[in-house]
Parts: structure tokens; sequence; C-alpha cells
């Protein structure tokens, strides 16, 4: 059991473009304008078997209030398929990004 789990979150993590695609098109969707970008150490590329995929959603239209947030949340793992359950997501707005996240990203990839 622990070998298996442990080749799917390799899998996973070794994949994780294909599974951020579908977040990317739900995103849109959902927000309009958007950016997905990962960081942390998917983003470095020194990801380890417990890791997770830091994704950060940014958008002009992401929703202030808590519970709109977690419906978008909701939608973006279900777009992320089998990946979902290893997604940290963080949806923000422009803002929030340049104020605060930006300063404590050290790599970035942009997604779409």
């Amino acid at each position: 059991m622990y070998i298996e789990r442990g080749l799917w979150r390799r899998r996973i993590l070794e994949n994780w473009r294909s599974y951020l695609a579908g977040v990317c098109k739900r995103a849109a969707e959902l927000l309009g304008e958007v950016r997905v970008v990962v960081f942390g150490s998917v983003a470095r590329g020194d990801w380890a078997p417990d890791s997770d995929i830091d994704v950060l959603v940014i958008s002009p239209a992401a929703p202030d209030d808590a519970w709109e947030r977690a419906a978008v949340a909701s939608a973006l793992r279900e777009a992320a398929g089998e990946a979902a359950p290893l997604l940290e997501l963080h949806i923000v707005k422009p803002e929030q990004y340049l104020n605060w996240y930006k300063r404590f990203i050290d790599v970035e990839v942009v997604v779409c």
C-alpha cells in the first residue's frame, strides 16, 4: 500500500504540468482573466516524495468571500483529477500577489 501510494505521488509530481492544464482551463471559465503559477519545491525541481504542488491562481475576479473562494477551489480541484489531493491552492487578486506572495516566492513557473 505504501509503495503504491508513493509511486502514485511520484507519477503526479513528475507530470504536474499535464494535471494543471485542466486547472487553467477551469480557472479561466470561472474567473475570466487568470494567471496560474506554480511555486515551491515543484517549481524549483527539488520536490520530495512528501511534497505538494503549490499553485497560485491570480485573477482580478478572485472572490473576497471565503465561501466563494472555497467553491472556486473545489471546482479547480475537480479539474485537476487525481492530482487534486496534492494541490495547495492559493486564489488571490493581483495586488495580493504583488504585496504578499511575490516577496516570498523564490522560483515560479507560469502555467497559463
